[in-house]
């Protein structure tokens, strides 16, 4: 088994109490069957209080408030403190680490929905890689009946290209994001065309070194007649932000913990719908200075990790890489438009409304899809 994990990963430390947005308020926490039939079987006056405390028939704990009713007055978790750690159910032992499983391949990473690890990520210091290690484990293969070695490596090895452009600082980081939402392209064109042999031209035409659309996506495709909202509309930044100006519709439109994060959105897109004919605003919104670029460097580095190879189970190559790219871009606008102020907690509202709803990241595959 090869175990990749972001850089971080195993230094990470929940901060507790002192987190300024706690994973234990807004979400339904849901419960594993083997933590379930633990908590079922918890005897004494504890025992009692998780019998109080769990919906067995959602599999859920209840909440008080939007507060899980295991986290006290003190922001600290009472089953943690009265049946220690390993008590914790799988999803409160993992967050906001998340696993991805790949046959023989199982990959590690942050969620920046955490504040901490967003406290990490944009420290000065931190650069984003993937450690890779390797053992003899081995995980059952009826687990992965219909996977697709074939696509998951050519998908393996176009994403090593795209973390490569993410890291070419010899470019701004808007040139970065179009080669890679115009690379995705060309692969999506390839993998519906049923030859994702030709995936690794694609990828192998990618040269860090020009400014422009590598060479090899660009002949492939004029030769096949592709178009792209999202190329098209990044021949310049004007079109760029006039794209992602209208498709913050999709953020308007999705399902919230918070109705205050809707109407940060709407708040945020009337601006630019008010100021993007301002040349200079644009600029300095999009093309920030290296510190605050270097930032958003990262996210992108992480959404790309996180997201993209997931297509080897639905096929959505374009849309997965638009997850990291478009995210990286509405992040920008909405750090500008809330006047440079605060983008820490930008990143992880961000995450925690848009990330972890199964319906919203279904909805932004969907429009990714729909540009096709």
């Amino acid at each position: 088994m090869i175990h990749r994990k972001q850089s971080g990963y195993d230094a990470f430390k929940c901060i507790a109490d002192k987190c300024p947005k706690s994973c234990c308020e807004g979400w339904q926490i849901m419960i594993d069957d083997e933590s379930i039939d633990r908590y079922q079987n918890e005897s004494g006056h504890f025992g009692q209080r998780l019998l109080e405390s769990i919906d067995f028939t959602e599999q859920c704990f209840l909440q008080n408030n939007s507060r899980c009713a295991m986290l006290n007055d003190n922001g600290l978790c009472d089953l943690h403190s009265s049946l220690g750690k390993e008590s914790l159910c799988y999803t409160c032992k993992m967050f906001p680490r998340h696993v991805e499983e790949f046959q023989d391949i199982r990959e590690y990473s942050l969620s920046l929905a955490c504040p901490e690890y967003v406290r990490m990520l944009v420290e000065p210091s931190y650069r984003f890689d993937i450690i890779e290690t390797e053992d003899d484990s081995i995980d059952d293969p009826e687990e992965f009946e219909d996977y697709d070695f074939i696509l998951f490596d050519k998908l393996d090895f176009a994403r090593d290209k795209m973390l490569h452009i993410a890291e070419d600082s010899n470019q701004s980081l808007q040139e970065r994001l179009n080669q890679t939402a115009s690379m995705a392209l060309a692969l999506q064109d390839c993998y519906d065309q049923g030859d994702i042999f030709e995936m690794d031209s694609i990828s192998s035409g990618v040269d860090s070194n020009r400014t422009d659309v590598p060479s090899a996506i660009d002949d492939f495709n004029q030769k096949n007649s592709i178009s792209s909202v999202a190329y098209s509309n990044s021949d310049n930044i004007m079109s760029t932000l006039d794209y992602s100006i209208e498709s913050m519709d999709v953020l308007i439109n999705m399902e919230v913990l918070e109705e205050s994060w809707r109407d940060t959105i709407i708040s945020a897109q009337g601006y630019w719908k008010c100021n993007s004919n301002d040349a200079q605003i644009c600029k300095s919104a999009m093309f920030p200075d290296s510190n605050t670029e270097f930032i958003f460097q990262k996210i992108f580095e992480s959404l790309l990790y996180t997201y993209f190879c997931g297509a080897v189970y639905d096929g959505q190559i374009y849309a997965r890489a638009m997850i990291a790219v478009q995210s990286t871009r509405w992040l920008m606008m909405l750090y500008y438009a809330n006047h440079c102020k605060d983008l820490n907690s930008i990143i992880y509202l961000y995450s925690r409304e848009v990330e972890h709803s199964d319906f919203n990241v279904d909805a932004l595959i969907t429009h990714f899809e729909n540009e096709l």
